[in-house]
């Protein structure tokens, strides 16, 4: 991306989304009464160019689009609740080329029933996967980089059928606890195969027990922290254990302005037996839709 165009884009961003930042939401009212949502979109990009510099420096560029929505509306009888993640970003640095940094497609749907005023039957949906191809790095025996493709759009992705019983005390905090069935797409890279066999397979199901413990809260107008722990064990065991706990502060610093410090840890044994950990600061253009 060269930088004229990158500067038009940000203009363009900051043009479309003033008016809305001065009302408090792109399409702040638009909703019925007994619907309430919070979703907000950003673009990231920060850009670093060098050509003779006496000190040393990489050249380098990063982007990162995000998009995330949380949307409910209360009725007497249930609860309808969305949840929407789109996380799409890529670097590249001089002499390694380009690199996917976050790709996510992310949404939940989650049906409580008002059986009491704190204690919810729930059932629910979850897709998850990613949109762009995802690769491995190495070198052959002259040095040359050696590129290899190890995921995909829907390879894998995971679709997961939940029901259970939900305490919900106020909303800002909710714990989950229910069966779930997840299941494990995969056409070509052997995320659905049984490790047990040598056999291919498209789909894997796992029945197991899911919970999910989410927390948020709002220190002031301007800065909101959040977190999410999600954890899924299977009927093999206390060792198929597969957790993910994101934590994301969010600091409005200016009108169209935000910073994000994130933290995010993930154990997944069909992936890695080790945990995963991923760490961000990110300040770009962000706006708000409600």
């Amino acid at each position: 991306m060269k930088l004229k165009s990158a500067i038009l884009a940000c203009a363009a961003a900051c043009a479309f989304a003033a008016p809305a930042m001065a009302e408090g939401g792109m399409f702040e009212g638009a909703l019925p009464e007994n619907w309430t949502a919070d979703v907000v979109a950003g673009v990231k990009y920060t850009r670093m160019q060098f050509n003779n510099w006496a000190n040393d420096g990489t050249s380098s560029y990063t982007w990162l689009i995000t998009y995330d929505a949380d949307v409910q509306g209360k009725w007497k009888v249930a609860n309808w609740r969305n949840l929407v993640d789109i996380d799409l970003g890529q670097t590249w640095t001089d002499g390694l080329g380009k690199r996917k940094s976050s790709d996510r497609l992310f949404w939940e749907s989650m049906l409580d029933f008002n059986m009491t005023e704190q204690i919810k039957p729930y059932i629910g949906n979850r897709f998850e996967t990613q949109m762009m191809a995802g690769y491995e790095y190495s070198e052959d025996e002259n040095g040359d980089e050696v590129k290899t493709a190890v995921s995909s759009f829907m390879d894998p992705a995971y679709e997961t059928q939940v029901a259970g019983i939900a305490y919900i005390p106020n909303d800002n905090f909710s714990q989950r606890i229910g069966f779930a069935n997840r299941m494990t797409i995969s056409n070509g890279y052997g995320f659905a195969d049984d490790p047990d066999t040598d056999k291919f397979e498209k789909f894997k199901d796992e029945p197991g027990i899911e919970s999910i413990t989410e927390f948020k809260y709002s220190f002031s107008e301007i800065m909101t922290f959040k977190t999410r722990l999600w954890a899924f064990c299977n009927f093999k065991g206390v060792d198929e254990i597969d957790g993910l706990w994101e934590n994301l502060l969010s600091v409005a610093i200016a009108p169209l302005f935000e910073l994000q410090v994130g933290l995010d840890m993930a154990y997944d044994k069909d992936l890695d037996e080790d945990a995963q950990l991923k760490n961000m600061v990110l300040v770009g253009i962000t706006w708000r839709w409600f």
